[in-house]
């Protein structure tokens, strides 16, 4: 059973935290707190009503995902395009800490691992006034049981490696390390993040149509822009794409 009554503990104290066993949506929850400039982060042990892009279920089980939500505050003047690649970025760093290699991202908010879904990020903001009020969403398998069912090729961590380090001592240093990666975005935006984004991008040279238009085009991804859009060559003309409803794999 997951136990994170010393979750305080074992954060940034710069951050407010709250824990819940089960809640509907730890998104949810702290978008619907009064405005606040702290940092605070959402955790719970089980969700019911977990949400992906697009409107998507989020599916779990109780004690066997890490699930929690944090809200950072940012200067309006801030441009947030590629903020999820560098959430994205910060899971995949705290994972080699952890001794977990091996992980790429698929542009722009899915985690993955031998092409199967690891975690996934759910971003949301809102204009505060000269503030944007952002909630980071995050879910990440960690050692799901055989009764599980998803549509999509997924993997947790108990498949990835056989010493698990405990969900608890993971979600802490998932929080720590997220709030590092959403200051230094805040300060030097996403082109300091490029070359590590290189390093585990997930459809760098694979084939993918993209409807643009109203228009069918294939095409080659080959990385991201300095806004964070992907990228694609199509017969020699790059193509930009914002939203992931744009592509799928071919």
């Amino acid at each position: 059973m997951a136990d994170y009554s010393n979750l305080a503990g074992k954060i940034d104290s710069s951050i407010e935290s709250v824990v819940f066993d089960t809640i509907d949506s730890t998104n949810d929850y702290l978008s619907n707190l009064a405005f606040t400039k702290t940092t605070q982060v959402c955790i719970t042990r089980n969700q019911t009503q977990g949400r992906g892009q697009y409107g998507r279920v989020w599916l779990s089980q109780k004690d066997a995902n890490i699930l929690f939500s944090m809200r950072y505050i940012f200067d309006a003047s801030i441009a947030l395009n590629g903020l999820s690649l560098v959430i994205g970025l910060s899971v995949v760093s705290t994972l080699a800490d952890f001794g977990v290699s091996g992980i790429k991202l698929k542009w722009p908010n899915d985690i993955f691992y031998e092409d199967k879904k690891l975690a996934g990020i759910l971003i949301e903001n809102s204009a505060q006034g000269q503030y944007q009020s952002v909630v980071v969403g995050l879910g990440l398998n960690y050692n799901l049981n055989q009764t599980f069912e998803c549509d999509s090729p997924w993997i947790d961590l108990s498949r990835i490696r056989v010493n698990l380090p405990t969900i608890e001592g993971l979600s802490a240093a998932l929080i720590n390390n997220m709030l590092k990666y959403c200051q230094l975005f805040a300060t030097q935006g996403l082109p300091c993040f490029l070359k590590s984004w290189e390093t585990v991008d997930y459809l760098i040279g694979k084939r993918v149509e993209l409807i643009t238009n109203n228009q069918k085009k294939i095409g080659i991804a080959v990385g991201i822009n300095q806004q964070g859009a992907l990228i694609i060559d199509t017969k020699g003309s790059l193509i930009e794409a914002y939203s992931s409803e744009q592509i799928r794999l071919i």
